[in-house]
């Protein structure tokens, strides 16, 4: 029997095991996580290459977060049932060569994610939100495949390529994955949802669940490519989501909605460079599309596996009412200092980390917009790639943050735990990839050869006596490769320092912080987005009451104006129109008789 049916038949068992043990059900996803990961390293034969690499970012994350879980959850067994049956639900998703198949994890998964999230929350706002904007989500892709199914009567993936209907069923399909990765401007859900889920479920949902909307998009590439006017909605908005997360992550004074609205920055980049693949397709410049996929999939290894680590290490440093004010020392052992420093630098784009090449790989690729032929897209492009450089800077801000305010305050912690394991494996793996990337280079071989014909390692050259594996060139087009660009950084740094360092006077001088602008003489976490708070009001809406910036997400706002229009309209329609008496019925039904008559009257 098929050893990936049986891991996922594994997970759906584990799930209903929780009612007897939490620790139990946790160790359980463990050991079926770890075996999912020696398949899929080890013995990879008779699996997709491209369901491959997704399950292999999954599994990963699922290993850290299991291990996390064993010692972190105290919440009512329906998380630990939930946790093990939305990745159940996901490895459905994966292994699905049909629509109905797809429709069917894609429920599990979402309706499992929304229990985990009500495990704690008491008003349950964030976790209807997440399930309302699920079935938006589950509905567009129902309309999609279901336009694909009819056409081309199978619901079979492999009876859809080349199907009349394709750019627009692909167009409702993929922004129905899009809202799952919180696109712009239904991206609302993920930082309140995600924020208030216990840690080792948000890990989950940020790092796993969106990818899950990211797969089903590239699944569909790979049968057919579509428009370009399709590739330029989601390369705008997908610009749009990530200049919008970056900026909120940065502000935001939350412990877990900084690492959500990152989520929202990550998936908005994700989806940018999924537009400009699109275009650099049909542009027939093979060169360029491989570049842009390759810097797609990377990107995404590297956004899962150091969000999902940043969540869990944010869920030890949640305190009180979960703003960074209340962060308290001892919560984190060196171990999980250490994790928290990689999985934020790797965010930022700092070497040695894998965010580093990710970063340079998408805003190489998006910045080579002089190669598409088309004026409109060009111009599209370049200013997209603005934008996505522009949010690397802004992402800055927030990780400084979540190091500053902190990781660096929470560590302090004596001994060690299960979880710290799950620090060192996926801190391990990010120093590893980073330094080595080619080594995930081979695994993405496969998925970019379906697409485009080409290799990742086709872009990987040699230096320094080494042949292949570390040296990252944009072929054809590129020429900068960012390890040389870690290494003169490096280089110069230490330069300066060594040149400097016997001229400088060694006296110390301790002086009052410099608060960010506000009146307080110390340092507050507000201070650290001072400057964007206050230059961008526009944005923030920022308003100082004593002495305090204080902001709101404003398309937050709308959504709340939207709900309450709604919610008075269902009352005038139940009051006015809806009324409980027979007689206004039956005139309803009288009228409706008249119309109908009209109408057959006149067309017959």
């Amino acid at each position: 029997m098929n050893p990936y049916y049986l891991i996922t038949l594994g997970f759906a068992a584990t799930s209903l095991i929780s009612l007897a043990s939490r620790k139990l059900t946790y160790w359980l996803d463990v050991a079926l996580s770890s075996t999912l990961l020696y398949l899929l390293l080890f013995q990879p034969g008779g699996i997709d290459g491209t369901v491959r690499y997704f399950m292999l970012i999954s599994a990963i994350v699922w290993l850290t977060a299991s291990l996390f879980s064993v010692d972190y959850d105290h919440y009512p067994k329906i998380l630990a049932g939930s946790f093990s049956l939305a990745i159940a639900g996901m490895l459905v998703i994966l292994r699905a060569r049909d629509a109905v198949t797809v429709l069917v994890g894609w429920e599990v998964m979402t309706v499992a994610s929304y229990l985990g999230i009500t495990a704690n929350e008491k008003d349950g706002k964030g976790a209807y939100r997440f399930l309302a904007f699920g079935e938006l989500s589950a509905l567009l892709i129902l309309a999609g495949f279901g336009l694909l199914t009819v056409q081309s009567g199978s619901a079979e993936f492999s009876a859809w390529k080349g199907s009349p209907v394709w750019n627009i069923a692909f167009f409702l399909a993929a922004l129905g994955f899009s809202v799952k990765m919180a696109i712009f401007p239904f991206h609302i859900w993920l930082p309140q949802a995600h924020g208030k889920a216990p840690a080792n479920l948000s890990a989950q949902l940020s790092a796993v669940l969106t990818l899950m909307g990211l797969y089903g998009m590239v699944r569909l590439l790979l049968i057919s490519k579509p428009a370009n006017w399709v590739g330029a909605f989601f390369l705008l908005f997908g610009g749009l989501t990530a200049i919008l997360g970056a900026a909120y992550a940065a502000g935001t004074e939350y412990v877990k909605r900084l690492p959500g609205y990152s989520t929202v920055e990550n998936d908005g980049v994700l989806l940018a460079l999924f537009g400009g693949t699109v275009i650099a397709l049909n542009s027939g410049n093979t060169d360029l599309a491989s570049f842009t996929f390759l810097a797609l999939l990377f990107f995404a290894f590297a956004h899962s596996v150091s969000k999902g680590l940043l969540f869990l290490v944010a869920g030890r440093l949640e305190n009180g009412t979960g703003k960074f004010s209340e962060v308290v020392h001892g919560r984190l052992s060196l171990l999980g200092v250490i994790a928290g420093y990689a999985s934020a630098l790797s965010l930022a784009g700092i070497p040695p980390f894998p965010g580093f090449l990710g970063e340079w790989l998408g805003i190489e690729s998006l910045l080579q917009s002089f190669k598409i032929p088309d004026p409109r897209f060009k111009v599209l492009m370049v200013l997209v790639g603005s934008l996505v450089a522009l949010t690397a800077g802004v992402a800055g801000v927030a990780m400084t943050k979540i190091i500053t305010h902190g990781v660096q305050r929470a560590g302090g912690r004596k001994g060690y735990s299960v979880e710290d394991i799950g620090y060192v494996i996926s801190t391990v793996i990010l120093f590893t990839v980073g330094i080595l990337p080619g080594l995930l280079f081979r695994i993405i071989n496969e998925p970019m050869k379906a697409l485009t014909g080409q290799k990742a390692t086709d872009f990987l050259g040699g230096a320094l006596g080494i042949k292949e594996g570390f040296l990252v060139v944009a072929k054809g087009f590129g020429g900068i490769s960012p390890t040389y660009l870690a290494l003169l950084v490096f280089i110069f740094a230490l330069g300066t320092y060594l040149v400097l360092k016997p001229t400088t006077n060694l006296r110390v001088r301790r002086v009052r912080p410099w608060s960010g602008g506000l009146s307080n003489p110390e340092y507050p976490p507000i201070a650290h987005s001072a400057i964007l708070l206050i230059t961008e009001g526009w944005l923030y809406g920022t308003r100082e009451e004593n002495g305090r910036l204080y902001w709101r997400e404003r398309i937050n706002l709308v959504y709340n104006r939207l709900s309450k229009a709604y919610l008075n309209f269902s009352e005038w329609f139940r009051h006015g129109i809806m009324r409980g008496s027979d007689s206004v019925y039956v005139a309803y039904i009288l009228l409706a008789l008249g119309v109908a008559l009209v109408y057959l009257l006149y067309y017959l």
